[in-house]
């Protein structure tokens, strides 16, 4: 077409970036709003295709999820018909994979649960891509990945059925079943496997002189085991490509969802217990300097004690330790030094004693009340252990505070605002039982169900600029993290999230569905976080008016980020994934400071 410098509408195509055998996409810049945007123009020779293509157009605009490029306008201005998206500097996967051919089994993964969420959202809105392939998808320079063309291949299809035209799609990346014009959300599974393969490969597995040729291999041949291409590629993960690949679609995955987790599980299996860990920045350096991934932030040392708060417990609930006094120099004793040292210790007794007898008094005052009060005739004692338990938890707790004092000024924290273990119920935290239960090894966030979040909160105190810490063990399931700025009413809050693979996201959430909701900082790894199952983490979140600093295990994992959507609300705790078998996570030592 060759448009560059018209203007359609009130956007202005500067300069064409792609061609493909339908469109022409253009960098174009938005009059209105002032921004840069990418805008596919279709030349409308063909009324049935535009018509289907307008119809699928506004299908998409439906579709909303961080990893699918949303849809910014549609308009026409015959002879052209256009689609308004951001755009997206950073290129795409194919361009990516023309330079480093293969990629790490890590950075593999993180493209495919990307890609793989991307594609369940669409199957269950009803949408099926058809045309899943590298260059279709979108690479930012911070790593976070798009779906981009959904529906073209579609209606192409569905407008060409007049004039007998056959299979749609890039044959290198189709099924089997859609060389007869057969597909559903399985295929695009298929098209996700092969994207897989050729990851991990460096090539597609089947080549061929021409399109039919492909197609067949397809259908007949095997493809070649991964893990003759690559020698890094382990059993359990070649197992899952191939499943992906099954010529059948009923004994292909069924989910892209179940895909994504089934490769997930495998290759956290294969960091943690054949490389001995999680991958460190050093392994994902060169994964940075090519732009796929972001470069993790240099952790430094913090201050010990705002994570992990000293509790003193006295050894005898009646003396406290006294401090270190400075040395005096010692001299032979005088008459004077005696007599003065007697009359001191005189005191003393005489002081102790009088406490003494008047805890006793006041315990024997106590236990006559009782009797008094006593109407069934059985003694009611109240014993002496009681109120030393009641001193020994004061005291406790005024020690906690004070080992916080001058700690929490060097971080830019205030005076403790709340402190709790979290080891036994009550102070106002949701305690039904199932979802949200107390033990002995802390407070206990559980959903039973996939796909599904739970989050249980302290309902009583509402909290604005805070820095808040907490320890959290992950028991199953896949990912776990600290709630603030809650709204109950309107399900609205913020989440700072890890997950078993030592990744850490930052969300805004709004409502039930965890698919609408909005994605701060997307799973980045860290050196920092211990992944797996029955480890402690230690989070902190400073949370200062629209301004958020992360750190975990005393190492700060993400510098200030900025959102001002909620101001100030409740505290609590959330767990979630996609595993059968659930998700439940336990916290405890919460504490609280003034921002």
């Amino acid at each position: 077409m060759g448009i560059e410098g018209t203007t359609l509408g009130r956007y202005e195509l500067r300069r064409c970036v792609a061609r493909g055998g339908m469109s022409e996409v253009y960098l174009g810049y938005d009059r209105h709003v002032r921004r840069r945007v990418a805008i596919k123009v279709l030349y409308g020779s063909d009324e049935p295709f535009v018509r289907r293509f307008e119809r699928e157009a506004l299908a998409v605009g439906t579709l909303s999820h961080d990893h699918i490029l949303p849809l910014y306008d549609f308009g026409e201005q015959r002879p052209w018909y256009y689609l308004v998206m951001p755009y997206v500097e950073g290129g795409t996967l194919r361009d990516y994979l023309l330079r480093k051919e293969q990629l790490s089994l890590e950075v593999a993964g993180k493209v495919l649960e990307q890609i793989a969420s991307a594609l369940q959202h669409a199957h269950d809105h009803g949408v099926v891509h058809r045309d899943v392939k590298p260059s279709n998808i979108l690479l930012r320079p911070d790593g976070h990945v798009y779906l981009v063309d959904f529906g073209l291949a579609k209606a192409k299809m569905e407008a060409d059925s007049h004039a007998k035209v056959g299979m749609v799609g890039t044959p290198e990346y189709m099924a089997p079943e859609q060389t007869n014009g057969v597909n559903d959300y399985r295929s695009d599974i298929y098209s996700l496997g092969i994207i897989l393969y050729q990851m991990l490969t460096g090539r597609v597995p089947f080549m061929a002189d021409s399109p039919v040729t492909v197609s067949l291999k397809h259908i007949y041949a095997q493809p070649r085991l991964p893990s003759l291409l690559n020698g890094d590629i382990p059993p359990d993960i070649e197992k899952v490509m191939l499943k992906a690949l099954a010529k059948n679609p009923n004994e292909r995955y069924q989910e892209a969802r179940a895909f994504a987790i089934d490769y997930k599980k495998a290759l956290v299996e294969i960091l943690i217990h054949k490389r001995g860990g999680l991958p460190s920045t050093d392994q994902l350096q060169d994964t940075v300097t090519e732009g796929l991934v972001e470069e993790p932030t240099r952790p430094f040392v913090f201050l010990p004690e705002v994570f992990l708060p000293p509790i003193v417990t006295p050894r005898n609930p009646l003396a406290r330790e006294l401090p270190s006094m400075p040395s005096i120099p010692r001299t032979a004793p005088t008459p004077q030094r005696v007599h003065q040292t007697l009359l001191t210790m005189l005191c003393l007794a005489l002081l102790g004693s009088s406490i003494l007898l008047g805890l006793l008094w006041q315990d024997n005052a106590t236990q006559n009340a009782q009797l008094l009060q006593t109407s069934n005739g059985t003694a009611l004692f109240w014993h002496t252990a009681t109120a030393l338990a009641q001193q020994q938890a004061a005291l406790a707790a005024q020690a906690r505070v004070q080992a916080t004092a001058g700690v929490t000024t060097a971080v830019g924290a205030g005076s403790v605002l709340y402190e709790n273990a979290l080891t036994y119920p009550g102070g106002g935290w949701i305690n039904d039982g199932k979802q949200c239960f107390f033990t002995p090894q802390g407070y206990h966030v559980y959903t039973s169900l996939r796909h599904t979040t739970a989050w249980c909160y302290l309902n009583q105190r509402r909290f604005t600029n805070t820095v808040l810490t907490a320890q959290a063990q992950l028991l199953r399931g896949d990912m776990y993290g600290i709630v603030f700025r809650l709204d109950s009413t309107a399900k609205a809050f913020y989440v700072f999230e890890l997950n078993y693979l030592g990744e850490y996201r930052f969300i805004r959430a709004e409502g039930d569905n965890p698919l609408n909701w909005l994605t701060l900082i997307d799973w980045t790894p860290s050196d920092a976080i211990k992944g797996g199952y029955g480890v402690t983490n230690t989070l902190l979140v400073m949370a200062n008016a629209s301004s958020f600093r992360f750190y975990v295990n005393k190492q700060l994992i993400r510098p200030a980020i900025a959102d001002p959507a909620y101001a100030t609300g409740l505290v609590g705790f959330l767990v979630g994934g996609d595993d059968y078998g659930g998700t439940e996570a336990t916290f405890n030592n919460l504490w609280i400071f003034q921002r």
